[in-house]
């Protein structure tokens, strides 16, 4: 099921964080539930353990909480609210989702007056799994008119190649493309372009590998040959682990972008978790999943170097699945 697809959230980042690129929102790092058994890794789950344990969690803000019902009729409900990035800046939606055999369609409405819309298949074909996705958006602009936009989404699954690709069809900006290689087991390459259909010119593309086993994870990108990103996740023994992500080079690269973190997992669930950034900016989170349905994260941060006058967060999220 993948009902909450579109209850992806158009937010500013809090003020400790640098903003990302102007209209480059979509190029932004992804987080990807874990690939299922049998199925090929995608470019986001290159370094994807390192970005839970120094990532997930540190960027919600005061409050947030979400839910996810299924009726007797297998329709699926969800929403979500939350303060970011402070108390009173109140963001939510609402979505319903529905499967029909290899069929699905979802609607998901925004308090940022957006409505948004999918219409997707899913098949086998060629010893291989195939998903293609029409997506809609419907909003108000700032001239109060009705803006449209629509793509389509192909993800391609078939050992040892993933490729996914987002065709613009109605005023998106950006043609997206996604490539993995799985050629041996515990490896993993990949590439990703975007391609500004507006300007007529490529404005990213990069190149990754990546090599995770059951205690060990490492992850390398290289984008646009001006960056290089690499990240590294540890285990040490049945409940630590140690994580380490930075810029190395390239524009990029400065205080922020340099995080090092560790966790200690109770049992599968229940974590606690610490991280600090190269700017001296501390942070904390403790999870834990109170039943199999209910979820409950707490998190907050400091700016080591001034305490009293730094930045600083703290907060609450609950997930809810009935």
């Amino acid at each position: 099921m993948s009902s909450g697809n579109n209850l992806n959230k158009k937010r500013a980042e809090p003020p400790e964080e640098p903003p990302p690129p102007e209209n480059h929102e979509n190029l932004m790092e992804k987080m990807p539930l874990k690939a299922e058994e049998g199925e090929m890794k995608t470019y986001f789950h290159v370094g994807l353990m390192a970005k839970m344990c120094l990532i997930s969690g540190y960027k919600n803000g005061p409050w947030k909480l979400l839910t996810t019902t299924k009726t007797e009729e297998d329709l699926f409900l969800s929403s979500f609210g939350e303060g970011y990035p402070s108390m009173n800046d109140v963001y939510g939606g609402i979505e319903a989702y529905k499967e029909f055999g290899n069929f699905h369609t979802a609607l998901a409405w925004l308090t940022d007056e957006l409505l948004l819309a999918d219409i997707g298949a899913r098949g086998e074909a060629l010893e291989g799994k195939w998903k293609v996705i029409l997506k809609s958006s419907f909003g108000i602009s700032e001239e109060r008119k009705l803006d449209y936009l629509c793509k389509c989404k192909l993800d391609i699954d078939r050992n040892p190649i993933r490729m996914e690709l987002v065709v613009p069809i109605y005023k998106e900006p950006l043609l997206l493309g996604y490539l993995t290689l799985t050629p041996v087991e515990n490896f993993i390459l990949g590439c990703r372009g975007a391609y500004d259909w507006e300007n007529k010119k490529i404005i990213r593309h990069a190149l990754c590998a990546g090599f995770q086993n059951e205690s060990t994870e490492v992850g390398l990108k290289l984008e646009n040959f001006k960056e290089v990103r690499g990240s590294i996740f540890q285990k040490i023994g049945e409940q630590w682990a140690v994580a380490l992500k930075a810029n190395l080079y390239g524009e990029e690269v400065d205080a922020r972008k340099i995080i090092v973190g560790c966790q200690y997992e109770f049992e599968p669930g229940h974590m606690l978790k610490a991280r600090v950034r190269g700017d001296t900016f501390v942070g904390l989170v403790y999870q834990k999943k109170l039943r199999e349905d209910v979820e409950m994260l707490f998190h907050g941060g400091i700016e080591a170097r001034d305490p009293l006058n730094g930045n600083y967060s703290i907060g609450t999220s609950w997930v809810f699945n009935i």
